[in-house]
């Protein structure tokens, strides 16, 4: 039954990761393009959309009570290594938390975060997005055009994922 379930659920994003993929590359124009938003962290450094132009963006909304963020956060610094070269950015957004338990994750964890992290404090940021749960993925291109949204775990090592990512940089 588990190895059922796996199948489904691979199944599920392949077809997921492809028609996504099929429909950006027939509807580029159509996509929509990254809401308009700004972030500052707790040291003060800003953030708008518009910083995203140029550069391929992955956003992830997380929270320091996430237990599958927790997992993913690591695999989003190793991406960003493997790209860093590459004109590809990182964003981190703390939603559904509080101001407080988000520094205090990253104070804890310095190794995991060599990327910007905002908190959403009134959620705003996030339903802009259309992020209603925790860890929720968007990646976006080099004209800040939406080509991924994704919601839970185990999409970053995913191989049309990777295809995906490396055809945009």
């Amino acid at each position: 039954m588990k190895k059922f379930v796996h199948f489904i659920l691979g199944l599920a994003l392949s077809l997921s990761l492809a028609t996504n993929t099929v429909l950006a590359a027939d509807a580029k124009d159509d996509r929509p393009s990254v809401p308009n938003f700004s972030l500052s962290t707790a040291d003060g450094q800003h953030f708008t959309q518009d910083e995203m132009l140029g550069k391929t963006t992955l956003v992830i909304f997380w929270a320091s009570w996430c237990g599958t963020c927790h997992q993913e956060l690591p695999k989003v610094r190793a991406l960003q290594e493997k790209w860093k070269d590459k004109a590809f950015q990182v964003i981190a957004i703390g939603f559904r938390d509080t101001e407080q338990n988000i520094s205090h994750y990253v104070k804890k964890n310095p190794d995991v975060f060599s990327f910007p992290v905002f908190y959403d404090k009134d959620d705003t940021v996030s339903a802009q997005f259309g992020a209603m749960a925790t860890p929720t993925l968007f990646l976006f291109d080099k004209e800040a055009k939406l080509v991924l949204p994704y919601r839970g775990g185990g999409l970053l090592e995913h191989p049309q994922f990777q295809k995906i990512l490396a055809e945009l940089l």
